[in-house]
């Protein structure tokens, strides 16, 4: 059996926190990928996270079509990616989206061209093939009033022929799709090209409206399995083997609005869990007033987007015979060894104490979004037949950023965390009305340290008093987890009686409790673990007031 310390070993650690906010991983120097997004960044004066969410967008698209990527596990999975961008008005959202989707928007205009002059050519035949039906059933009717068997035997023969020669309907090149419904997305990825891409830099109208109504089908289309439409009216239909990119921006108060009304459907349905989220730095009120020039290495990056995209043969958008020339991808040697670590890194962040514990919806999506994006980095690329190890650690770098970008902005606080506040400012509010004092000074402290107020408190007092949602015993489980997170951050104890004792300083030390207010998780109502100081008298050891954690007094 394996240990303990040798599974550590193979697996990476996730942080708890963002420690560096500001630092965004860096990619292979002169790639067209990083050569257009730091192009973007500095000529159209927008964060670089926002010009890799709109390349990484544009990349997923041209792509999705010709790879699937093995794990080194042996699992196989298809790459498309579901991008979110969260930005305000005047960032720049729809302009930096433009430039890295211009030869996709252009592709898009020439595949409705496309489109009609083939549903046009095959109304004509249509017509003229149901012109030669309807005689051949006149002559066979005809041929049957009047007993005529060899009239009515070859019409008859005929007919069978026509049935089989019915012009089919043709499929029709399509690449965007902008304001539609699942229902409605399923059925043109069914008639026009099977593989797309929900693109939008003012997603209002996704979040708000119809798009989001059946959040199963688009969870299907990413996971890349069949999605089956049953109709009363019509003939049903099976749409299998469908690539879905969505590359949404939009504004934080049409999330929060979102959520308020829908995230919890969309949380415990694994929708949200899929997306790689950013919010990009504000740089609106910083930007300088300069003409812009050439931009020769975005123009690369969307020649390159076209080579993908398009059938040379004909110049127009590839249709479905990508399926048939898919290519699997299969990561290097070391970087499989060190994709096993990242792997285990994560599942182990899932237990308890860690940084997925309250999010393993979304750490369970994490190793494949970080495959399914190197995949598409090797490909644009153009890399070797296998994907390299810093291709991985780029993707595995800044999708654990989204990680902490996906936690803060779109997951919202866990529940746990709003009870254990709740629970915190209720038990100082008691406190107060004690008139305890905020900081109580001691002779043995020094003068910048004091102890907090505290309040000794048992189960059954907070189910008849305390805060009204952890009140009662159906709400038993969820008041003993707030206070759990509470031990675990120091900020109460248990005696044998149990009897609970909560104090804004940390009980005992010296060492760090195993969570930290204001690192792991936010508990607004106590203070953070950086606003207290562990200090031990050195003459009086023994006594026991004198060792431990205490709040700094504010200047």
């Amino acid at each position: 059996m394996e240990s303990s310390d040798s599974r550590a070993d193979e697996a990476v650690q996730v942080p708890f926190a963002n420690t560096r906010p500001d630092h965004w991983p860096e990619y292979r120097e002169h790639s067209l990928f990083w050569s257009a997004v730091l192009e973007a960044e500095s000529a159209l004066q927008v964060p670089r996270e926002m010009a890799m969410m709109s390349a990484l967008g544009a990349m997923s698209v041209a792509c999705q079509g010709w790879i699937d990527v093995q794990y080194p596990t042996g699992h196989c999975v298809q790459t498309p990616l579901m991008l979110l961008t969260l930005a305000e008005s005047g960032e720049r959202k729809t302009t930096v989206q433009n430039r890295f989707f211009a030869a996709i928007t252009t592709l898009n205009r020439k595949a409705a061209e496309v489109a009609d002059e083939r549903l046009d050519h095959y109304m004509d035949e249509q017509a003229l093939w149901k012109q030669e039906v309807r005689a051949w059933e006149g002559t066979y009717r005809k041929a049957i009033k009047n007993g005529d068997d060899a009239t009515s035997q070859k019409a008859k023969e005929t007919l069978q022929k026509l049935r089989k020669k019915q012009p089919a309907f043709p499929q029709r090149p399509r690449l965007l799709y902008d304001d539609t419904t699942p229902q409605a997305l399923v059925q043109l990825l069914n008639d026009y090209s099977p593989h797309g891409c929900l693109l939008t830099s003012e997603a209002n109208s996704v979040f708000s409206g119809r798009a989001l109504q059946e959040l199963d089908k688009l969870n299907t289309l990413w996971d890349g399995g069949d999605v089956i439409v049953d109709r009363m009216t019509r003939p049903g239909f099976i749409l299998s083997g469908a690539r879905l990119t969505m590359a949404l921006m939009t504004q934080p108060s049409v999330i929060h609005r979102f959520l308020s009304k829908r995230g919890e459907e969309a949380r415990g349905m694994g929708f949200l869990a899929r997306f790689l989220v950013v919010k990009p730095e504000e740089k609106a009120g910083t930007r300088q007033t300069r003409p812009l020039g050439p931009l020769p290495h975005l123009d690369a990056f969307n020649r390159r987007v076209e080579a993908l995209l398009t059938d040379s043969t004909t110049d127009t958008p590839h249709l479905d015979d990508r399926a048939k020339n898919k290519k699997v991808l299969k990561f290097s040697e070391t970087a499989s060894s060190q994709w096993k670590k990242y792997h285990q890194g994560i599942e182990d962040a899932m237990q308890a104490n860690q940084p997925y514990h309250y999010y393993k919806d979304h750490a369970s999506k994490l190793m494949e979004n970080i495959t399914r994006m190197a995949a598409i980095l090797h490909h644009f690329e153009e890399g070797d037949d296998e994907i390299s190890h810093d291709t991985l650690k780029f993707c595995y770098e800044l999708v654990l950023k989204c990680s902490q970008h996906f936690q803060r902005y779109l997951a919202g606080e866990p529940q746990v965390v709003s009870d254990a506040n709740e629970l915190a400012k209720t038990l100082l509010e008691w406190a107060d009305n004690d008139d305890q004092p905020p900081y109580a000074s001691s002779p043995e402290l020094p003068s910048h340290l004091a102890r907090g107020r505290q309040w000794t408190f048992t189960m059954t007092n907070l189910k008849q008093r305390g805060p009204y949602r952890l009140r009662g015993r159906e709400n038993d489980q969820r008041l003993r987890e707030a206070v759990k997170l509470l031990q675990k951050m120091g900020h109460v104890k248990m005696d044998r009686h149990k009897q609970y004792t909560m104090r804004e300083n940390i009980f005992g030390g010296p060492r760090v409790p195993a969570l930290r207010n204001g690192v792991e998780y936010r508990v607004e109502a106590l203070p953070f673990f950086d606003e207290q100081e562990y200090y031990q008298e050195p003459h009086a050891r023994g006594v026991v007031n004198a060792s431990g954690y205490y709040l700094i007094k504010p200047e």
